[in-house]
């Protein structure tokens, strides 16, 4: 990410947790992120258990992180 010029589009290959998702939005650029997690409970249990790691409602420039997120 820091690297790229112009990041527009992110794969997360794992991150059911949904904190890396949470910081890749951070960057303005960024059009779509896509979370592939192959294990259905982490994602279950990081919602229940940890929601603050899946907050985006502080990221100014994207209104929540389901307008630009999407979990596989």
């Amino acid at each position: 990410m820091i690297t790229h010029p112009n990041p527009k589009r992110v794969a997360v290959i794992g991150g059911g947790e949904g904190a890396t998702v949470r910081e890749i939005l951070k960057h303005s650029t960024l059009e779509k992120v896509v979370m592939i997690e192959i294990d259905e409970g982490v994602v279950n249990l990081s919602t229940k258990y940890l929601p603050e790691w899946q907050d985006c409602s502080s990221i100014a420039h994207h209104a929540g992180c389901s307008s630009s997120a999407s979990v596989h």
